[in-house]
C-alpha cells in the first residue's frame, strides 16, 4: 500500500503578522498602558504624546511652543516696532519713555493675545514668549523709524515625552471615500490610551533601521504637516532626539511603512 506525500507548513515566521494601522500593539507581552486626558487636542492612533506642564495625567500633542526674541541695540526715540505673532499682526508698539519700558509694552501686546501663557522682558534686550500648553508659537519683530535695529528669534520647547496613543478596536473607523479609512481619533475631553512601556506599531516618517535614533515630530513641515510622527533624523530641527533608553525601533520599516518602537519609559 503506497500513501500520497504530505503536505504541510515547512517555515515558521518568528515575528508578529503586520499591524493593519498605526497604534496597534506589536504582541502580548508586558505592556503598561495608562489613561489620560487630552484636554484641547484632537491625536490620532499611533502618534506621541506630551504631558500637559503643570496638569496631573493630561497628555497633548508637541510643539514648538517658546521662543526668545533678542534686540540687535536699545531702542530709541521714534522707533515703531510690529510683532507679528503665529502669523498675525499686532498694531505697532512705538517707542515710549525708555528701552525697558517700550520692551514690556511690546510684551503685555503680546501676552493678552490667545494661545499665549506669557510674554515677559528682561528689561534690556530679550522678550521670551510662552504658548499655552497645546499651542504651537512662532514670532518675528521687525522695528522701523529711528535708530536701525534688527530682532533675532531663537525657538525652543518644553516637550516631554508621555508615550504614544493606542489604537483600540471599540472605536468606529472613520470613513473615506473606499470605506474604512482608518481608527477615528481622540478628540478633546476623551481619554487616551497610552502606551508607557512595550512595543508598538508606528508609521516611520522615514526610512528607519533597528539602530536608527529615535526622533520625535515636533513642528510640522509641508511634507509632514502632523506633529507627534517618529523618524529617524531631525528633518532639520523639526524633530528631537529621544532618549535611546527610553524608546529604539525594534523592526524597521521603509518610509510610510509601519515600523515597531520599543518603548521603556521610567
Amino acid at each position: 500500500m503506497s500513501f500520497p506525500p504530505v503536505s504541510g507548513q515547512t517555515s515558521y515566521n518568528f515575528l508578529m503578522n503586520q499591524a493593519v494601522g498605526a497604534g496597534q500593539i506589536y504582541d502580548i507581552g508586558f505592556n503598561n498602558v495608562l489613561s489620560p486626558v487630552t484636554p484641547l487636542e484632537t491625536i490620532f492612533m499611533g502618534l506621541g504624546v506630551a504631558k500637559v506642564i503643570g496638569q496631573d495625567m493630561q497628555v497633548r500633542l508637541p510643539h514648538i511652543d517658546i521662543v526668545a526674541v533678542t534686540l540687535s541695540a536699545p531702542l530709541s526715540a521714534a522707533n515703531s516696532t510690529v510683532v507679528t505673532l503665529n502669523g498675525i499682526a499686532l498694531a505697532p508698539v512705538v517707542y515710549a519713555t525708555s528701552n525697558a519700558a517700550t520692551l514690556t509694552a511690546i510684551a503685555a501686546l503680546i501676552a493678552a493675545q490667545d494661545g499665549i501663557a506669557s510674554a515677559v522682558s528682561n528689561g534690556t534686550d530679550t522678550i521670551t514668549i510662552t504658548a499655552q500648553q497645546g499651542f504651537a508659537v512662532s514670532a518675528t519683530f521687525v522695528t522701523s523709524s529711528g535708530s536701525a535695529v534688527t530682532w533675532t528669534s531663537v525657538y525652543s520647547n518644553d516637550n516631554v515625552f508621555y508615550g504614544i496613543a493606542i489604537y483600540i478596536q471599540n472605536r468606529q473607523n472613520l470613513l473615506g471615500v473606499n470605506g474604512s479609512n482608518g481608527g477615528q481619533p481622540y478628540v478633546a475631553g476623551d481619554a487616551v490610551p497610552v502606551m508607557t512601556r512595550g512595543r508598538i506599531w508606528v508609521t516611520a516618517e522615514n526610512t528607519v533601521t533597528s539602530d536608527s535614533p529615535v526622533y520625535w515630530r515636533i513642528a510640522p513641515t509641508l511634507s509632514f504637516p502632523q506633529v507627534g510622527g517618529f523618524r529617524g533624523d531631525s528633518d532639520g530641527g523639526n524633530a528631537i532626539l529621544l532618549p535611546s533608553n527610553q524608546i529604539r525601533w525594534l523592526i524597521g520599516a521603509t518610509a510610510g511603512n509601519l515600523a515597531v518602537l520599543d518603548i521603556n519609559q521610567p
